[in-house]
């Protein structure tokens, strides 16, 4: 392969044993036992990781009311006593409600840290001076406070007089409650409500007080306001009357609250906490242990979204720590008491004296206390008893315990917590105290995890430091020194893993012997330690590629695992290890063996690491790992969908904020490339940039793994370049790949692989844009990273073989000799280093065929043509059947036969050549791009010797030339494809006709022209039939099709606004842009998934496929289809009627390609600079200068293509006017053939032009007269005509017709008022405006400039406000169904790219695609003075019958207005042959 990818595991932190991500797709094993200390006992405790709706409802006044008002009776305080008593949750605050006169008033949620258990709110409530009113007071509890979710749950509701309050109020009583039903106690036991009134006087004074409204009584609750609603209801009842159905129904409503909430909504973690407490409730009520995991999770991502800080954090704690409490109570596992002890402890910090939380924590520590009673003490890896002074306070198992919790759920806040206890309990005890070097030892592993997930290289130093300083105090012969000496070691191996210092390995490995060295056999942590050696080992040969080393590591992790007791927790740790060492040995020596004992060791790791345990997705991920290796070298598609589907595990069991998600999310990424090269599957690709890009945002600035990340993402980017050919993401590949080259430090052993992936980054560029910047970049890059890589390294291979790749770049653009031979010695060196087997050598061989082949091409000797015929041979021999590269390497074999047939001639070559070329175009995972190439290829070599496959070819060829311009892609770049074959289906269809097969020829053109056009056409379609038999298909496919269709237009105008940046936006526009391509790629993708979905349904195999003949024979319709195709061999005309059940085929012996491309050069001397100004002001002017004459050019078109279709039509008869539909390709889509006649005065009888026997039409496709839309509508409605000028700032010359143009249709229009016509004009005639207003309009005239753009002919538009254009990709959104007429009084209307003839690319079509039925436009620049005339006498038609003018009339209005101007004697040819009809 050319390039490589980083690969691998980060470390984890829970356990002792994982890998890192590597360049070149190499894991190394990074997980090693960080060894902390407890007291003075030596133990391995923590190990070194690796790889709403709902607004917020008060702020700041405590009472918030809904309307203001000037009543003289006011509620000053409500005070609620007795509030959380007998209150089953803990709330988080409380609120009341006071309702009365159809109005509402909310006070301050407050929180619930109040003394006494009594909550007061003051503040003014306007009650009603009628004594006999009733007022409602309720008081709430809610549980959470920022922000509140819901209403929560009701306590007390109390409905009485406001005589009974001004009562209560005077006599300071307060109103008492019961317990309820079934209640020993309930919450909120008194009410004390205290009134004043108020005298006119102080009214004023009081409204001013009133606080505003906080939202409207009306207003319904939201969809997740009303199922948190519900939810509380139902808990509140089961609580009340112990029914089960209640508690079902409250879960039921709570993860429909969960299922309505956005990831990003800030009442989630609200929604997760409810849902959490519900089904800890039906853990409790079924008595399952299995399930508490469920409520586990649930309340570990609430808490992860509820940092230090946040007012909810502290209730969150307690109700995580009352999960873990039950466990433990049912368990006894000490895991879970530490965390219980961890997570009270916290949350007595947090809380507030007095409080209702600090209340409960002292309650639910004292109960964890006396369910400790009896509890294994044994399973502890603390001593809690030290009589060091370190243990005075306890926060020696504090500090333990969050580090505990870190190491499963990987939260920051936990670590940052331990980091300061321990540093506190440093710098309080003497370095004397027996405790103090275990401090230091265990803050030296926080500021190690800590370093691991943040990246800052001070934390790195600083554990260092702090490792030296324990070593260095621990006496030699002391116990705890082997620890102390592993933990110093693993740093070392660290810093060298971050900075590349060669120095930092030997010590790592160094001191790690030391350390095992001094653990005697026997002792429980020789295991670890021989683990945490052998990783350095691997660490060492990743770097030097001593193979010493590699045997050394396998050797040392197998004594690991061999000491290892069955059952041990540290045993799948160190399988996995083992297995990653197996997987290195594998890539270095190739031998399946290892491979397989790699896979079985994996296996075993897997399997021994219990469902919920926190390296559960370490070992799926190396597990995967090793499937895609084992993918990679034999091809078998189980271990690909092996590897992704346990990829995907790892990521899905790792907590979102764990430090390894971006590791396994990296390695999924890689794995869905993987896929995507194996099968082309659009989907994978997008999902490996996507996930992707998330482990590269979840890694912070500074990490050491940023470079890794980057270094994948860039890779993924080049891979859909190469597919798609989109230069935003070769750009943002280099960019990417750059920044992983800049963050890697020299010395690294990452950085000649990503030195690899810049150079071929480089290269790619290229070839792209060819600048010789780029080639000496990649050549001089792909050296350095040659250079960096020791001989022996498994990569060195893959590194040279990019090097020759440069090398014969710039020989085939310099012509140096030098270089050539530069590069078959360095692609003869990649080869040989290359173990038989490797799946590389394919690729290395492939690209030492080519380098022999150019050397034959350059010098003509016959050895190198032989050597490239027999190494290409062993390259496809090599590469398994179905690979993406089979049909590169059968071109390129195909290619080398070729050369030899053009020396040798012998025709078995030729044979060979085609045989290849054809298996190649069949292959049918290979790129598009190189499949097409292949088809042309055996084409030409089938022309040659008259081939019987020649229309099988072109078959092949004109079934895969659609596909280059993928409806994923933009319009510009979908264009840009179609570039690369703008002459095959011309060709096909000539081709075709020698054969006899006129049917099949128009079916090839039809297919193969106007591509994007067509495929407009059918994501608008309505698709009735597959409605009538599968209609949830059909219903998908038009929802998917509209949401394609807008992301489309969405994209395109992105990309307009883009091109009219400034600066200052450009990052924005940017990322728009990149957000509307992901978007728009992934509904193509999702599209074509459904249409292969609806193609599996009987009867509907060639859905959307292209029509067959019977169906296209039903465009003639409205009169005789014309298509006229030029080819190199022949010209000929097809007709197509609808009575007629085969083409009327008429060949034009007179005319071929040179012909008619002769007569299209003609026409561009005789229109002069008519045609070639892009501003002109519609003044027409005759051509003087130039060989030629219009009389020549139209009698030359009557004579040789339009006699002979009128014949074969039998038109003969003078003034039966009927309508004939021109599609034509090639040279003669430029030529006016509604034009063409004998002209003079001996021609001045009727009968000698073709507007004398038909009225003609152009049509870009016959699909536009076939489409099945009823244009037609109701004569009772208004037709409303939008009339748009020219406006004055669009920068070009002033139009003097346009206001005569405006007054003479208005004039028309008056005079017709039976016609029911509406006439709208644009007011400013901006883009935006003038899109609005056609939307509304049924017909539209623009009167202003118009241009084609040669440069960029998506861009071709209409001339508007503010210098801005009304363009092709503007029009094209508008995705209209009425039909109607567009006329386009401006000049190049109807132009078209002479680069792509075929495909249509001007304003008409645009219109037309855009759903107008007929469009008026323009060939060339019109004039100024005679576009009104021509205008006028056109409306002047529509409109003579006084009713509803039809827009299919608009050919013949146009074709008597154009005959008029004609005969009048006032217009030279180039002012009125550029005035056509398009569409129907």
């Amino acid at each position: 392969m050319a390039s490589k990818s980083d690969s691998g595991e980060k470390r984890s932190r829970p356990d002792p044993e994982t890998t890192d991500n590597l360049a070149d797709d190499c894991s190394r094993n990074k997980r090693a036992r960080l060894e902390s200390r407890t007291s003075q006992s030596p133990t391995d405790s923590t190990q070194v990781p690796g790889a709403s709706d709902a607004d917020p409802q008060c702020t700041g006044q405590e009472f918030q009311s809904k309307e203001e008002t000037s009543a003289h009776t006011v509620i000053t305080s409500i005070r609620v006593t007795g509030v959380a008593l007998g209150l089953r949750r803990l709330p988080a605050g409380f609120y009341t409600v006071m309702h009365h006169s159809g109005l509402e008033w909310k006070t301050e949620n407050k929180r619930s840290s109040v003394k006494g258990d009594v909550v007061e709110w003051s503040g003014p409530i306007p009650i009603p001076s009628d004594p006999s009113a009733t007022v409602h007071l309720e008081v709430y509890a809610s549980f959470e406070f920022q922000p509140m979710l819901g209403a929560g749950e009701q306590l007390r509701k109390l409905t009485v007089t406001v005589n009974q309050l001004l009562d209560r109020s005077e006599k300071h009583t307060p109103f008492i409650f019961f317990p309820k039903d079934r209640d020993v106690a309930s919450p909120c036991s008194s009410i004390v409500v205290t009134v004043e009134r108020c005298d006119d006087e102080s009214s004023d004074s009081l409204a001013s007080r009133v606080l505003s409204p906080l939202c409207s009584t009306t207003n319904a609750p939201n969809a997740l306001e009303d199922a948190t609603n519900h939810g509380h209801s139902a808990l509140s009842r089961y609580r009340r009357h112990g029914e089960k159905r209640d508690l079902e129904r409250s879960i039921a409503e709570f993860e429909r609250a969960l299922n309505t909430c956005l990831p990003n909504h800030p009442c989630r973690a609200a929604v997760q906490s409810n849902l959490a407490t519900a089904k800890f409730i039906l853990c409790r009520v079924d008595d399952t242990n299995s399930s508490f995991e469920i409520p586990l999770d649930l309340y570990r991502n609430a808490l992860a979204a509820r940092p230090v800080g946040h007012a909810d954090r502290p209730s969150t704690l307690i109700q995580l720590a009352a999960m873990y409490l039950a466990r433990f109570e049912k368990q006894g596992d000490e895991f879970d008491g530490a965390q219980v002890e961890a997570l009270l402890h916290e949350a007595m910090e947090l809380s507030s004296t007095d409080s209702n939380e600090k209340r409960t924590v002292s309650f639910m520590l004292q109960l964890y206390a006396g369910h400790k009673v009896g509890v294994a003490s044994g399973q502890s890896s603390v001593d809690s008893h030290s009589s060091s002074h370190l243990a005075d306070k306890d926060p020696w198992s504090s500090s333990v315990a969050l580090l505990k919790r870190f190491k499963r759920y990987g939260d920051l806040a936990d670590l940052e917590r331990a980091i300061g206890l321990l540093q506190k309990l440093v710098r309080s005890v003497s370095v004397w105290d027996a405790g103090y070097c275990g401090g230091l030892g265990n803050l030296g592993v926080a500021l190690l995890w800590r370093f691991e997930h943040v990246g800052k290289l001070s934390d790195l130093e600083d554990c260092i430091s702090t490792f030296k300083d324990a070593n260095d105090l621990t006496p030699d012969g002391h116990p705890d020194k082997p620890s102390h000496l592993n933990n110093l070691g693993l740093s070392f191996i660290t810093r060298f893993e971050r900075l590349g210092e060669l120095r930092d390995l030997e010590d790592g490995i160094s001191t790690n012997r030391d350390a095992v060295h001094l653990t005697p056999d026997g002792h429980p942590d020789k295991p670890s330690r021989l683990n945490n050696l052998g990783k350095s080992f691997i660490t060492r040969f990743l770097r030097l590629g001593e193979l010493r080393d590699l045997e050394d590591a396998i050797s040392t992790h197998r004594d690991a695992v061999h000491l290892t007791p069955d059952g041990h927790p540290d045993k799948p740790g160190r399988l996995s290890n083992l297995g990653n060492s197996f997987r290195a040995r594998f890539k270095r020596l190739g031998e399946l063996r290892d491979l397989e004992d790699g896979i079985s060791t994996h296996r075993d790791a897997v399997h021994l690491t219990p469902d919920g345990h926190p390296d559960k997705p370490t070992r799926l991920n190396n597990l995967g790992n090793s499937f895609m290796t084992r993918f990679e070298r034999l091809g078998e598609l189980r271990d690909l969908e092996d590897g992704i589907s346990t990829h995907r595990d790892a990521v899905h069991l790792t907590p979102d904020g764990h430090p390894d998600k971006p590791t396994c999310l990296n390695n999924l990424g890689n794995s869905f490339r993987a896929r995507f090269d194996r099968l082309g599957e659009l989907r994978d690709l997008e999902d490996a940039i996507s996930t992707h890009r998330d482990a590269v945002h979840l890694v912070p600035d500074g990490h050491p793994d940023k470079p890794s990340r980057l270094n994948n993402l860039g890779l993924s980017f080049i891979t859909r370049f190469d597919r798609f050919g989109e230069l935003r993401d070769l750009e943002d590949g280099i960019s990417t790949n750059r920044d992983a080259v800049h963050l890697t430090p020299d010395g690294h052993p990452d950085k000649p692989s990503r030195l690899n992936n810049l150079g071929k980054s480089f290269i790619t560029r290229f070839l792209r844009l060819g600048e010789l910047r780029d080639l000496e970049d990649g050549i001089s890059t792909n050296r350095d990273a040659v250079h960096l890589t020791p001989d022996g390294h498994p990569d060195k291979p893959s590194r040279l073989n990019n090097l020759g790749k440069s090398f014969i770049t710039r020989f085939l653009r310099l012509g140096e000799l030098r270089d050539l031979e530069d590069a078959i010695s360095t692609h003869r060196d990649a080869v040989h280093l290359t173990p038989d087997g490797h799946p590389d050598k394919p690729s290395h061989l492939n690209n030492l065929g080519n380098s022999f082949r150019a050397r034959f091409e350059r010098l003509g000797e016959l050895r190198d043509l032989e050597d490239a015929i027999s190494t290409h041979r062993d390259a496809i021999v090599l590469t398994p059947h179905g690979h993406p590269h089979k049909p590169t390497m059968l071109n390129n074999l195909a290619n080398s036969f070729k050369a030899r047939f053009e020396c040798l001639r012998e025709p078995s070559d030729l044979e060979d050549a085609i045989s290849l070329y054809s298996h190649a175009t069949s292959v049918p995972t290979g790129p598009i791009s190189v499949r097409f190439r292949a088809s042309c290829n055996w084409i030409s070599c089938a022309r040659r010797i008259h081939h019987p496959s020649l229309l099988r070819a072109y078959s092949i060829s004109i079934s895969l030339f659609p596909q280059l311009a993928w409806i994923g892609l933009s319009l510009t770049h979908r264009y840009a494809e179609l570039k690369q074959g703008p002459n095959v289906v011309r060709e096909a269809a000539a081709a075709a006709l020698d054969e006899g097969f006129p049917e099949l020829a128009v079916e090839w053109l039809e297919q193969g022209r106007s591509i994007v056009w067509g495929e407009l056409l059918q994501l608008r379609g309505s698709y009735e039939q597959l409605s009538s038999a599968h209609p949830d298909h059909a219903r998908r496919l038009r929802e998917l099709s509209a949401a394609l269709d807008n992301a489309g237009a969405t994209r395109e105008q992105s990309l307009s606004t883009f091109s009219e940046s400034t600066d200052d936006s450009m990052h924005r526009t940017t990322r728009t842009l990149q957000q509307d391509a992901d978007g728009h790629r992934k509904l193509a993708i999702e599209r074509d998934k459904l249409l292969q979905e609806i193609r599996r349904l009987p009867g509907f195999e060639r859905f959307l496929f292209p029509k067959e003949f019977p169906q296209l024979r039903a465009s003639a319709h409205s009169g005789p289809v014309v298509m006229l195709n030029a080819a190199e061999t022949r010209c000929d005309a097809l007709i197509l009627l609808a009575n007629v059940d085969h083409v009327i085929h008429v060949p034009l012996p007179k005319f071929n390609l040179r012909r008619s491309a002769g007569l299209q050069n003609m026409l561009g001397r005789l229109l002069g600079d008519a045609r070639a100004t892009p501003f002109d002001d519609r003044q027409g002017r005759a051509a003087t200068r130039g060989a030629g004459s219009w009389e020549t050019l139209l009698s030359t078109l009557f004579n040789g293509v339009i006699k002979p279709v009128l014949d074969a039509l039998a038109f003969s008869t003078v003034g039966d006017l009927s309508r004939i539909f021109w599609c034509p390709t090639g040279p003669f889509v430029f030529l006016p053939i509604h034009a063409a006649g004998l002209y003079g005065t001996q021609y001045s009888s009727p009968g000698h032009k073709l507007s004398d026997f038909v009225v003609s039409s152009y049509v870009p496709t016959l699909s536009i007269l076939t489409r099945s839309p009823n244009f037609s509508v109701p004569p009772s409605d208004d037709l409303r005509l939008l009339f748009v000028p020219q406006p004055p700032s669009d920068g070009q010359i002033h139009l003097q017709g346009v206001a005569r143009e405006l007054r003479q249709i208005s004039t028309v229009v008056g005079n017709s008022p039976s016609a029911r016509t509406t006439l709208l004009e644009s007011s400013v005639g901006t883009v935006e405006e003038v899109l609005g207003l056609m939307k509304d309009a049924d017909w539209v005239h623009f009167a202003c400039h118009g241009i084609q753009d040669a440069a960029k002919p998506t861009d071709s538009g209409l001339c508007l406000a503010n210098g801005r254009r009304l363009k092709i990709s503007d029009i094209i959104g508008l995705s209209r169904s009425r039909g109607g007429l567009a006329f386009l009084s401006a000049c190049q209307t109807a132009m078209g790219d002479e680069g792509l003839t075929d495909e249509a690319i001007h304003i008409a079509a645009g219109m037309l695609f855009a759903g107008y039925g007929g469009v008026i436009g323009t060939m060339w620049s019109i004039s100024d003075r005679l576009a009104p005339v021509v205008a006028r006498q056109v409306y002047e038609y529509l409109f003579r019958n006084g009713t509803r003018p039809d827009h299919r009339d608009a050919a013949r209005a146009l074709h008597e207005a154009v005959g008029r101007l004609r005969e009048s004697g006032d217009a030279s040819f180039v002012t009125w042959v550029p005035f056509i009809h398009v569409g129907l």
